[in-house]
């Protein structure tokens, strides 16, 4: 069960974070993997057992369709997987103060990447494939100083949608991952957003790359056969609602103000 033996699977963003370790999963289960990413991925290969590692700008439409294309050649078939993983942070400045340019660039790497990932990729896989999309909760909730990130996300859950929709005849699913604040390059242990994440989660913790990639790797595998255009949210149950930490923190925050 869930074995991804003999299968192929490229994945952008494949350089660090949870790109890298859905990389490690999917060679352990049995794939071989080809990573994509804007840096030097030569040791990343070897760490995660993948067989090659191509440099791309993912925001590029001709560097995604380049580096398919690699990466087919180097799998000698065409592909069964395709994580769209390439993404950039962005927090901090409210709506009121954020810029246009700063609104292209997010947009130009979470969604221009994973709309160019769809149309290319999908020239490049087999019938009956998977792509898996990496969202993020942001997409489904409205937190201030992350509009642009937020909406970014939103449009990769809305793709989804729209592909796994236009891709059904072939048999291809397209399903998006949503992960709440993980533990990466982009979100180091110091980062302001950790412990505001580990109060808001019901389960009490920011989440680490080893905790997303069981989902990847469903999604990849035909356990996941009947499911497509669904957004999974990862999240230690942020979403599900009001955590225990939360209101504790308020209910402290209205004593200190009622005293």
């Amino acid at each position: 069960m869930f074995s991804l033996k003999g299968m192929t699977a490229a994945i952008t963003g494949g350089t660090s974070g949870i790109g890298e370790a859905v990389a490690a999963r999917f060679t352990a289960a049995g794939a071989r993997v080809v990573i994509i990413g804007r840096r030097d991925g030569s040791e990343v290969a070897r760490r995660t057992g993948a067989i090659a590692a191509v440099r791309a700008d993912c925001s590029a439409e001709a560097e995604v369709s380049r580096a398919l294309h690699d990466a087919r050649d180097a799998l000698g078939e065409n592909l069964d997987v395709l994580v769209n993983n390439a993404g950039v942070e962005n927090t901090g400045p409210m709506i009121a103060d954020a810029t246009v340019e700063e609104l292209n660039r997010v947009f130009a790497i979470n969604t221009f990447a994973v709309f160019h990932g769809l149309k290319q990729g999908a020239r490049v896989m087999k019938d009956g494939g998977s792509i898996i999309n990496t969202a993020s909760i942001a997409a489904l909730l409205g937190i201030p100083g992350y509009s642009q990130y937020s909406a970014s996300k939103a449009a990769v859950v809305s793709l989804t949608r729209s592909a796994a929709v236009e891709l059904a005849p072939r048999g291809i699913r397209v399903n998006s991952v949503c992960p709440g604040s993980v533990f990466t390059p982009m979100l180091p242990q110091d980062h302001p957003e950790v412990p505001v994440a580990a109060r808001m989660s019901p389960l009490g913790r920011v989440g680490t790359t080893d905790d997303m990639v069981g989902v990847y790797h469903f999604l990849a595998s035909a356990e996941s056969r009947y499911m497509t255009g669904q957004a999974l949210v990862v999240d230690g149950g942020i979403v599900a609602g009001v955590s225990l930490g939360t209101l504790e923190a308020v209910a402290t925050m209205a004593a200190g103000v009622v005293s």
